[in-house]
């Protein structure tokens, strides 16, 4: 594995492609806002890295209108497949994807904008990576990344069960070796990659006991790790039925009036 390689360890199982979706639904207004305070506009040519099934591509794709192009890249074919197809369901004509790693893909000329959602947490160098990635980018151009903080996951006021199962997902991405406030962490990584310091911003999805979603994706990802927190001694018995778990803390958070918080999405950029 070269050092820009992704070591993703999350899986491309058809629930993680739910998951994804979902994140999608939750995170995309934020993305869409921090895209536009970092200065996407109409007729960039923007390279999104790790595209998953698309949801960034789309967002730059609304922003750079049909003057503009982007270009998505992921590693796994299963997910440039899916892309590619929701692509087309949505119109998307000058949105492609493409099945490369970072170190093998080629570009016919520089772009103006690079951006990427959850991605260089998975990067054994991260630093490396955006300094690569860099060199890609005209004068001028942006360089936009967003990572989230699981470790600021909460409930106001606080729902016992739900800290216990946010604190059990950081602790089960600390156990694969992901840094749960890699987020917290971008102002540096971008200074290591000698850009300088970026402009930081930050959305956060948050809802009630009405908002299933929310709850639903806190579902999603602890179905996502309890493996993992099974494997170490943590698993919370409570929410060992996933089925189970969304009307379980939709009634403790209803009883409590109180309002739910997702990982906070942190983004950074400069430009070039």
């Amino acid at each position: 594995m070269t050092a820009t390689e992704s070591t993703y360890l999350l899986g491309h199982e058809d629930a993680e492609v739910q998951r994804l979706l979902l994140q999608g639904r939750l995170y995309d207004d934020y993305t869409e806002h921090a895209l536009r305070l970092a200065g996407l506009r109409p007729g960039m040519r923007v390279l999104d890295i790790g595209s998953g099934p698309g949801d960034v591509s789309f967002v730059a794709a609304r922003l750079v209108g049909p003057t503009g192009t982007v270009l998505g890249v992921d590693a796994a074919p299963e997910m440039v497949g899916l892309a590619r197809a929701r692509a087309s369901e949505k119109g998307f004509t000058t949105t492609h994807f493409v099945n490369a790693t970072i170190d093998s893909l080629a570009l016919d000329e520089p772009v103006d904008a690079v951006i990427g959602r959850l991605i260089l947490m998975h990067l054994p160098d991260p630093a490396a990576t955006l300094r690569q990635l860099s060199s890609w980018v005209r004068p001028g151009g942006l360089i936009v990344f967003s990572e989230n903080d699981i470790a600021a996951t909460q409930s106001i006021p606080e729902i016992p069960l739900f800290a216990r199962t946010a604190a059990a997902i950081t602790r089960a991405f600390e156990a694969l070796g992901l840094s749960a406030r890699f987020g917290t962490t971008l102002h540096s990584v971008f200074a290591d990659a000698g850009l300088g310091t970026p402009r930081l911003t930050v959305g956060t999805p948050m809802g009630t006991a009405a908002d299933t979603d929310v709850l639903a994706y806190a579902a999603e990802v602890w179905r996502l790790v309890s493996p993992v927190a099974q494997q170490h001694g943590f698993a919370i018995d409570e929410v060992a039925d996933i089925d189970n778990f969304v009307p379980l803390l939709r009634n403790q958070v209803r009883a409590a009036d109180a309002v739910v918080m997702m990982p906070p999405m942190i983004t950074a950029w400069v430009q070039k």
